[in-house]
């Protein structure tokens, strides 16, 4: 063993080696000279889906700076390959590794999110610190993007799935794009901030963190409006610098005090697990206690579209106030369904699910750039998009973004 320390488990950790070599020689290496090279990992996935643990998962490993080391009970090191095949199974071994051990230790199936978390180790150099950018840049290379490998890590990968995910066309980047970059409105103002934000240098939560806030008190001169973009409304601008910056109106969002909520009574029946909260939101803590599959809550607040998720909330009978996400619908807010017909074209490849949202079943086939859709339904605002929803020739209904 390393390290006798133990880990807080906030983090997985996804890396991938840097340079193409056998896995098992990425194994023996830091099997070796760990305390030589100053870094190491807890396992390496590499040689055609194979797994090498080089030291117990939660203790701490050397991969990513001291503070993320120590919040880390497992980091992963893909071995690179030039062999498309053994990627994919190497691939997927990856993604399932990272689920399970992010199961083991009680972490959410989130990428780069706020809070606890599956974290590339992009998102530790852009969010806490260092210069590291992968896995990001490789997994690029087969077509992988980063939307790709957080849905792959909130569903997983069995055998049957493609790990680049185009089963009707070979071109990379098959999924849906992220909620559009260019769909912002061209509006100015000022905006003053009510509590500390974080500025970042692209669009998002996982954008990269300039390391500058605005502090509460402080204003911001904007140019551009992106709305619903990971639970937020952004405002954008240009620095002194010339560089345009992005934060998100926390104002609203920040606190569950402030977050504004409908007083509706009712009964709620649960079809998955869920987790009952302390506060507002994904991020807000756990209470230790869950709904379970066909229990009941007798709510008397909803509260919308936070952290893509509607929320309930009421009085425990200790008096405390709960909140639990509304997850029958496939972890997304609730949508408005419309009963409407049309014809819509493409400007991008995107995915054909079988239910609506990003977390949906792909059903393996795209519609390309250039194709039409004929549409009986639209479901307005879930994760980021309005989807359209039609009977396909098989007699199932079927789900795509309007990634337009």
């Amino acid at each position: 063993m390393r390290s006798t320390q133990r880990t807080t488990n906030n983090y997985i950790i996804l890396h991938e080696t840097g340079g193409v070599a056998p896995a098992i020689n990425n194994a023996q290496y830091f099997n070796r000279e760990w305390r030589n090279a100053g870094t190491y990992s807890s396992h390496v996935v590499g040689d055609g889906g194979d797994v090498y643990q080089i030291s117990p998962d939660g203790y701490v490993q050397w991969g990513a700076g001291s503070y993320a080391n120590a919040r880390s009970p497992v980091q992963i090191e893909l071995a690179r390959t030039n062999d498309k095949a053994t990627f994919e199974k190497d691939y997927k071994a990856y993604v399932n590794l990272a689920r399970d051990m992010a199961k083991k230790y009680n972490i959410p199936l989130t990428l780069d999110g706020a809070g606890r978390g599956i974290k590339s180790h992009s998102w530790v150099s852009n969010n806490i610190w260092g210069d590291h950018t992968d896995p990001y840049g490789y997994l690029a290379e087969y077509g992988i993007s980063r939307a790709d490998l957080a849905q792959d890590l909130r569903t997983g990968l069995d055998d049957s799935d493609d790990a680049d995910a185009s089963k009707t066309t070979p071109a990379p980047g098959e999924s849906a794009p992220e909620p559009d970059n260019d769909n912002y409105q061209s509006q100015s103002g000022s905006y003053t901030f009510q509590y500390t934000t974080k500025i970042r240098n692209s669009l998002g939560t996982s954008g990269g963190y300039t390391g500058l806030n605005y502090n509460a008190g402080q204003s911001v001169n904007y140019d551009r409006v992106y709305k619903n973009v990971n639970g937020y409304d952004w405002l954008s601008y240009i620095s002194y610098g010339g560089q345009r910056r992005y934060v998100a109106m926390t104002n609203s969002s920040q606190s569950n005090n402030n977050q504004s909520y409908e007083s509706t009574s009712g009964t709620y029946r649960f079809n998955n697990t869920t987790r009952i909260r302390n506060g507002l939101g994904t991020g807000a803590s756990y209470s230790g206690r869950n709904y379970a599959a066909g229990q009941s809550v007798v709510y008397d607040r909803v509260y919308r579209n936070v952290d893509g998720y509607d929320w309930l909330s009421y009085m425990s009978y200790s008096g405390q106030r709960r909140y639990v996400a509304m997850t029958n619908s496939g972890s997304q807010s609730a949508s408005t369904q419309q009963n409407q017909s049309g014809a819509y074209t493409f400007r991008n490849t995107t995915r054909i699910r079988n239910g609506v949202g990003v977390n949906a079943p792909y059903t393996g086939r795209n519609y390309s750039a250039g194709q039409t859709v004929y549409y009986d339904r639209i479901h307005r605002n879930v994760n980021g998009y309005d989807w359209l929803s039609y009977i396909s020739y098989s007699g199932q209904r079927h789900y795509v973004a309007m990634t337009n």
